[in-house]
């Protein structure tokens, strides 16, 4: 590959330990090198990794591409929750109201009502329809997994997080995010094995992934899709 063929920019990171291509829809084509790392190696090293980068790339070009399609969506016309293999048909009603409210008159429909015009009111109306399905959906979820594999949790609370599909605190609270609801449910679950193992061991050591394959092992294929999901996720759930 010539050095000028793609574009890309240079991270120096003082916690690097050696040289590593990282591709992303916001950056492209991101070099991160140690500091004091010679940066004319780079030219050559994108070369011998051509085919990994062209690949990444266009992976991001596909997202970024779905992305796009999705910023022009307002309000989407269907929702669908993978993880449990239902869609429901979005309706809207325009009224005086300052508010935009949120229901379903019946199974797999729901109506927004009010200031339909007002794409912030509509988006936080369909924010918190997600987050009561996250309630309804995943803590049930998370206890028949408990019960399963025989690790008990104190309590769990749903969020809206941006860089974590869950966590785990030191005092047995786990964390799951409502975007859970957008993957497939095989990633579902193994996520919440995930969180679970963190109660026996609250950290990534050698003994937590041999706990976690115990009960889902084909764990790193799991994140390698899960990275993947993230970027799939419809605009409008922030």
């Amino acid at each position: 590959m010539p050095d000028s063929s793609i574009p890309y920019s240079i991270r120096v990171s003082p916690r690097a330990r050696y040289l590593r291509f990282r591709v992303t829809v916001d950056k492209g084509l991101e070099v991160v090198v140690p500091r004091g790392y010679d940066q004319r190696r780079i030219p050559a090293l994108l070369s011998t990794n051509e085919m990994w980068v062209q690949t990444a790339l266009q992976r991001v070009e596909q997202v970024r591409r779905l992305q796009s399609a999705q910023a022009t969506e307002t309000i989407p016309t269907t929702i669908k929750l993978p993880c449990i293999g239902r869609e429901w048909y979005v309706e809207t009603i325009a009224s005086r109201s300052r508010t935009v409210t949120i229901d379903e008159p019946v199974a797999g429909r729901i109506v927004l009502r009010g200031r339909i015009d007002d794409a912030e009111k509509c988006e936080a109306a369909l924010q918190r329809w997600v987050m009561r399905q996250a309630h309804d959906i995943l803590i049930p979820w998370l206890g028949t997994v408990s019960r399963e594999i025989g690790i008990p949790f104190t309590k769990t609370a749903i969020r809206k997080q941006k860089s974590r599909w869950g966590s785990c605190s030191r005092i047995g609270t786990i964390s799951l995010n409502a975007k859970l609801l957008f993957i497939d449910p095989d990633l579902v679950r193994y996520i919440l094995i995930h969180e679970l193992c963190h109660i026996r061991e609250l950290n990534h050591s050698p003994r937590f992934w041999k706990l976690v394959s115990a009960y889902y092992k084909p764990y790193k294929q799991a994140h390698a899709r899960l990275t993947v999901a993230w970027r799939t996720m419809p605009r409008w759930v922030g």
